[in-house]
């Protein structure tokens, strides 16, 4: 069983290329193979035993064997293309095959140019020469990457016996920073390293950079050591140089660049796929040609890069089987102390919410099967008389039950009514008062209003509300209702009336002759007067309706002409006679009445008042 080679980002050059001698050609030169590596553990390397993720690498390889290497050179504006593979074949130092450069070495640069096909993370490059000689004097050559396919070029390394005068850089071989770690430096290669077959030029992508210890927690060194394409240049030869004696001409021998493919931790393997682009075998739940992005369902968290510590595995969305679909929203992940970030798209059998854990409207959880069932949310069944909609409470199947009906379902009478005759009041009370007791008990009469200015600023009409009904519950001789105030237009009352959730308290007796004609499930414009049975109420600080009190099925256009009256009433357009005349009537009764124009006034008087407590009635918002 053979063992898995790699070698360690911070490797010195002369320990990779012992390495690189010593152990076994196939193993070091063979390019991406379609053939699984065997481990010494029968375990997936990207994984525990016990089946936890960890952090993986991919195999170490000379990502340059077998790519042909582009050898251009400009002279006089003409390009000279060739594509070279001697200098990437398998190298044998009994059988060199070396790459001469045509012409003299001082009549322009040479480029050299190795696409790798992908992106790789590079610890080495290097050069070897045909010969054991230094390859020229003076030496001068820049090493290149490109991260995006030759479309820009960014400089790793200098060499050179005169930094300062080729390329304007100290001669250093060490950052000295953490900001200059990803700069290229410039150093003299002298003497150059010897192997069997000719001399080394050697460049480590993490030599000399501080932060290379840390090399799993830094992406600024990750980025550093990213390359889809290597360009190695041979500089001309200096002007200052010595003209008479011909320098030794270019030969290589080897071209190679050392490194793994960019799988971010997440993959062990890199193969070639149908089409010969090299694509790392992702695991982790990672997908994509680099494992840079969460496999499809996988976005409960947002993609990391694995690290020896955190292996950053994508997570599965929580949808209890009802969906295969799922985005990411960071809003949510935020909201969840960052744990949970995924929502659940396209919920089936019925389902809805994040993790399509409630039932759509008109269905109920089925108790007796699991949430994960299929046919775990069932119909509502509420009854077509006794409910208002077909829709139910999502967890307990409650319907909204209309007035004196009850019952899960809706499907019986509540205690104290009986079955009625009327589709839209199928329950009434047993003890309900007769049409003439209750005609002269409710006190609004039935004369048409118009609603103009002039109504909506008489003190009669203590408040307008806007809302709405959801429930009813008896309470002695009260019906206690939860309403929801959508928008106050006026309060008037003692009673702070805010908007939201509230209750509302109504007589039993107002409400069996229907005034006011309240209704569950329904909105309402509530006009209250003044005036009422407020001695009554449970508690003087609640909100009480009684017969006094008109509810107007709400229309929508009312609400701006209500809204314009209220601004008018803020900004003092209305009239306040009524309270001119309480201010006088109260005048009057503390002084004794002697004259007869004294006691004509005081009638008159109660006469306005009497009036303007008869206009008091049901009125329409036109």
């Amino acid at each position: 069983m053979v063992r898995a080679f790699s070698l360690p980002p911070s490797t010195s050059p002369f320990l990779a290329f012992l390495l690189l001698y010593l152990l076994p050609r196939p193993l070091l030169f063979s390019p991406l193979s379609h053939v699984p590596l065997s481990w010494t553990s029968p375990h997936d390397p990207c994984y525990h035993p016990d089946g936890r993720p960890r952090h993986c690498l991919s195999e170490f390889i000379n990502a340059a064997y077998g790519v042909p290497v582009n050898a251009s050179r400009s002279v006089r504006g003409v390009e000279f293309d060739g594509n070279v593979t001697t200098l990437t074949d398998l190298h044998n130092p009994h059988n060199l095959t070396c790459w001469q450069a045509e012409g003299g070495q001082d009549s322009g640069d040479w480029v050299l140019t190795v696409p790798l096909g992908r992106r790789f993370e590079i610890t080495y490059i290097s050069l070897q020469f045909c010969y054991h000689g230094e390859p020229s004097d003076p030496i001068s050559i820049s090493i290149f990457k490109s991260m995006d396919y030759r479309h820009s070029w960014r400089p790793m390394q200098h060499y050179s016996n005169d930094c300062f005068g080729d390329f304007g850089l100290p001669s250093q071989t060490v950052a000295r920073t953490r900001h200059q770690e990803t700069e290229p430096l410039c150093s003299d290669p002298r003497p150059l390293q010897r192997q069997r077959g000719g001399t080394v030029l050697a460049f480590s992508a993490l030599d000399g950079r501080p932060s290379s210890p840390d090399f799993d927690y830094s992406p600024t060194l990750q980025d550093w050591v990213t390359a889809t394409d290597i360009r190695v240049v041979f500089h001309r030869a200096s002007e200052s140089a010595d003209t008479f004696t011909s320098p030794p001409p270019l030969v290589l021998s080897d071209l190679q660049v050392g490194g793994r493919c960019k799988c971010n931790g997440h993959a062990s393997k890199c193969r070639r796929d149908d089409a010969g682009r090299a694509v790392c075998v992702c695991e982790h739940h990672t997908a994509g040609p680099d494992c840079d992005v969460c496999e499809d369902f996988y976005f409960d968290r947002p993609w990391h890069r694995a690290t020896p510590t955190h292996p950053n595995p994508c997570v599965a969305c929580e949808c209890n089987g009802h969906s295969n679909k799922c985005r990411f929203s960071m809003e949510v992940f935020q909201q969840s102390g960052r744990r949970s970030g995924g929502v659940c798209l396209k919920c089936r059998h019925h389902t809805a919410g994040r993790h399509c854990q409630y039932c759509h409207n008109g269905y109920t959880r089925d108790q007796s099967k699991p949430l994960h069932h299929r046919k775990a949310c069932q119909p509502c069944q509420c009854h077509p008389l006794g409910a208002v909609g077909r829709w139910c409470n999502h967890t307990s199947g409650q319907c909204l039950c209309r007035q004196g009906v009850t019952g899960l379902r809706c499907n019986r009478c509540a205690r104290g009514y009986k079955q009625g005759t009327s589709p839209l009041r199928p329950c009434v009370r047993k003890s309900i008062q007769t049409l003439s007791e209750c005609v002269s008990h409710c006190q609004p009469s039935q004369v048409k209003v118009r609603m103009n200015l002039d109504t909506y600023c008489r003190k009669d009409y203590g408040w307008l509300l806007h809302l709405i009904s959801f429930g009813m519950e008896r309470s002695g001789p009260w019906w206690q209702f939860s309403i929801s105030v959508q928008v106050v237009f006026r309060t008037g009352s003692p009673t702070h009336i805010r908007r939201g959730p509230q209750s509302l308290w109504v007589p039993d007796r107002d409400l069996a002759c229907g005034c006011p004609a309240l209704h569950v499930g329904r909105t309402f414009l509530l006009i209250g007067a003044n005036e009422g049975e407020r001695g009554w109420a449970p508690d003087e600080r609640r909100l009480v309706a009684d017969r006094s009190t008109l509810a107007l099925q709400w229309r929508e256009h009312w609400s701006p002409k209500l809204r314009g009256f209220r601004g008018q009433d803020k900004r003092g357009r209305c009239k306040k006679p009524h309270c001119v005349v309480m201010y006088v009537i109260r005048r009057l009764e503390s002084i004794i009445i002697e004259d007869e124009y004294f006691i004509q006034v005081f009638f008159f008087f109660l006469k306005a008042v009497h009036k303007s407590k008869q206009k008091v009635g049901q009125f329409n918002i036109m």
